[in-house]
């Protein structure tokens, strides 16, 4: 214990360092795969956010959303294709695909 009180600063460091571990294991979404559907007339990204994002929220679905297809805004066209994330633990009645990616 007198350790710990001669080295404020390394208890300080490890304990920012846990709060930073505890908050990445709480907001990790788990395993995302991504999955190519037909956009519906009436659909729109907050409908299929509600449908389709599992634990993330609505902002960061959208947001992942909009990056994966390279959108402008949130407007979608009926009769185009959509590639979405899809949770691994989701049941999902659509076919899951795999993106090629550059990583940087």
């Amino acid at each position: 214990m007198t350790w710990l009180k001669k080295n404020t600063h390394i208890t300080i460091l490890l304990g920012a360092c846990l709060l930073f571990a505890s908050y990445l294991y709480i907001t990790d979404p788990g395993d995302v795969n991504y999955a190519e559907i037909q956009i519906e007339h009436g659909d729109s990204l907050w409908s299929l956010a509600e449908q389709y994002r599992g634990k993330m929220s609505k902002e960061d679905w959208i947001k992942l959303v909009k990056s994966e297809n390279e959108l402008a805004d949130i407007k979608i066209v009926a009769g185009k294709s959509l590639v979405i994330p899809v949770l691994s633990d989701q049941a999902s009645p659509i076919k899951t695909i795999e993106i090629a990616r550059n990583e940087q």
